[in-house]
């Protein structure tokens, strides 16, 4: 990672952390307001822990996927967040993307993402629909074919797999369509509170996604965008980060 990259990380990490954690809040009124939980905690903790859902949502929506375009532009030039892509479609491959992904949520098979792309290519048809997806992030010029990835947390719920799989699922066929398809897409979870990958185990992720060819799970994600290494640096620049936000 260049070092140009890792500032604007620690910046990026700096500022959003300054807009989460004021300081001006009154400490002891947060203490009369949770006194069951003020002996647990540091006055720092405290006024973390009041804004801990507000810091949580900023985070996944707006603070990681700024960090994996950072990353991602270390490397390559094509890359975008937030990216509509749209395309031809083969109408029958479409049905059969929701058939199966009906089915997942449901329990009436097990995610198997080979047998499903067969499925999908056996199903095509005459027709050509119009079809977009949104991706979280975008690399079109990466490595031998373009990347798309949905970064999620670690404990989605079932609808949230379900469309991540769908949206998946029609961008392959968008780019088959378009003569590309090695293209790749992943479910990307940008950390791993199970740490091990092996004992990841969150339900609905297992249920919906092949967990071996459609899963990236916290250090995986992060050294597919940005290459081998990246996840170590990058929790060095949190590090340097958490301890200036201490020194306020």
């Amino acid at each position: 990672m260049r070092s140009e990259t890792r500032e604007k990380i620690l910046q990026k990490v700096v500022k959003f952390a300054r807009s989460k954690l004021p300081m001006d809040v009154d400490v002891e009124r947060l203490k009369r307001a949770f006194p069951f939980h003020a002996p647990f905690f540091t006055d720092e903790g405290l006024r973390a822990f009041k804004n801990e859902r507000s810091i949580v949502t900023g985070m996944g929506q707006r603070w990681i996927p700024r960090i994996a375009e950072i990353i991602a532009l270390d490397l390559y030039a094509d890359v975008h967040r937030d990216y509509p892509i749209e395309g031809n479609c083969d109408e029958g491959m479409i049905l059969k993307i929701r058939e199966i992904v009906s089915e997942l949520q449901v329990g009436a098979r097990t995610p198997n993402s080979q047998q499903e792309w067969q499925e999908v290519l056996q199903s095509r048809s005459s027709n050509l629909i119009r079809q977009q997806v949104i991706a979280d992030l975008y690399i079109g010029d990466f490595m031998d074919g373009p990347l798309f990835v949905e970064i999620k947390s670690p404990r989605p719920n079932l609808d949230v797999c379900a469309e991540t799989k769908s949206k998946m699922l029609i961008f392959r066929a968008i780019m088959y369509q378009e003569g590309r398809p090695q293209a790749r897409a992943y479910f990307g979870l940008w950390y791993n509170p199970d740490i091990e990958r092996q004992k990841y185990s969150h339900h609905f992720t297992r249920r919906i996604m092949d967990m071996d060819r459609e899963v990236l799970i916290g250090e995986e994600s992060w050294d597919t965008i940005g290459g081998p290494g990246t996840y170590s640096e990058l929790l060095e620049v949190l590090e340097q980060a958490g301890n200036m936000i201490r020194q306020r």
